[in-house]
């Protein structure tokens, strides 16, 4: 009888944990489902709509970018083109040299012509500039 009295406990314990785990799986999935859509249903379109900002950022972002990209090469080509402007505004400079020297010469070959001569004129370069 003892065993009898041992084996019957222990076969209802086992009954009980069997009935408590088929009671878990029976309830706890379809609750556990309806937990994770209702979270789904509050949380969803507040991620829909940080989607759709990150992806407008995202192009602005773009866009900036492009236009940096732009800005640094055309600084950078001006950089180089330092240089062209530096020898053309020496040759400017000779130009305005030679054509003073072309006006004093003429101006010594024949200065009995008064219209020949470059009186009035303004014989250097920074004068020109001002007057225009």
């Amino acid at each position: 009888m003892q065993r009898s009295k041992e084996l019957e406990s222990r076969c209802r314990l086992l009954a009980e944990r069997v009935t408590d785990s088929v009671r878990i799986l029976d309830h706890d999935p379809s609750l556990a489902l309806y937990r994770l859509q209702e979270h789904v249903g509050r949380t969803l379109s507040t991620v829909v709509q940080r989607k759709i900002a990150l992806q407008e950022v995202s192009q602005v972002l773009s866009g900036v970018q492009f236009d940096l990209d732009n800005a640094l090469a055309t600084v950078e080509n001006m950089k180089r083109a330092g240089p062209c402007f530096e020898r053309s505004h020496e040759l400017l400079r000779s130009c305005m040299y030679f054509k003073q020297h072309i006006d004093y010469e003429k101006s010594r070959s024949t200065p009995n012509d008064p219209s020949k001569t470059a009186k009035g004129r303004s014989k250097s370069f920074h004068g020109q500039i001002e007057k225009e």
